[in-house]
């Protein structure tokens, strides 16, 4: 149980490096009010577009993918943080290997995001009627998590590459605006340019969404294995590219004398 313990150990420590400086009220207004507003302002575009009609396809969309939140803003940020802090060097020059650097950083933000996401859907529920029956709920929980899971392993990709710039926000906004736009979450890929498709489905979430789609509308989960294996392969492999980037990076920030690749 001592290599669980210290997981769970260095992932606690991970986070609160990130959010100890924020009181409850910046905490609640940056990790729930401004996903959740950017939720509500997508779902009522699609309800003004589309007139009277139930927008329930979009607003599962939009509150899926609240989770690219912690993945772009929190793990995408970690290691310019501890370039700014000073202690990335220290990163680097420790034993431990780009795993265990990273898989503890994105567990607290897998639940942390999950959390955001059902809180999207408790304002779903009072505001454009979602209602998802109670026995759908075991399949709709294990798609929020292989989601949130691929959504983090995208973030560490985002986290490597804030070592090659000096602007993150831009690797950050553009991050995040292609996840809400190839996602599916508020376009539908089929009228997306044709060589755009294929980009969509690479995209972390998208097949996330569509199952989480397909479930609302009353497809079992048997029938939805093969989305559900194809994200989670989706996010290993984003891990493992994450984990190649960064000893890649260290290696060669090592070999110049330098920290950063820019």
């Amino acid at each position: 149980m001592d290599p669980i313990k210290r997981l769970f150990r260095k992932a606690t420590l991970s986070y609160k490096g990130l959010f100890a400086v924020m009181s409850v009220q910046q905490y609640l207004m940056v990790n729930l009010g401004s996903p959740l507003m950017q939720m509500l302002c997508f779902t009522l575009v699609a309800r003004y577009v589309y007139g009277g009609v139930d927008v329930s396809h979009w607003f599962i969309g939009n509150a899926l993918v609240l989770t690219y939140f912690n993945a772009i803003f929190g793990i995408g940020v970690q290691l310019t943080q501890e370039k700014n802090s000073g202690t990335l060097k220290l990163l680097i020059a420790s034993p431990s290997s780009g795993v265990g650097i990273f898989l503890p950083r994105a567990i607290l933000h897998i639940f942390d995001g999950l959390v955001t996401v059902l809180f999207g859907l408790m304002i779903g529920a009072l505001i454009f009627g979602f209602n998802l029956p109670f026995s759908s709920w075991p399949a709709f929980l294990l798609i929020l998590l292989v989601a949130s899971f691929s959504a983090m392993a995208f973030g560490l990709i985002i986290s490597c590459l804030g070592l090659l710039t000096r602007d993150l926000n831009l690797v950050l906004n553009v991050a995040s605006m292609t996840m809400l736009g190839l996602t599916g979450a508020n376009f539908p890929l089929e009228r997306m340019p044709v060589w755009l498709q294929p980009v969509g489905q690479l995209m972390p979430l998208t097949r996330s969404i569509e199952a989480s789609r397909s479930l609302y509308a009353g497809m079992p989960l048997s029938d939805l294995s093969g989305m559900l294996i194809g994200e989670l392969i989706l996010g290993i492999v984003l891990m493992a590219i994450g984990v190649l980037m960064f000893n890649v990076m260290t290696r060669v920030a090592v070999r110049l004398g330098v920290l950063e690749m820019f």
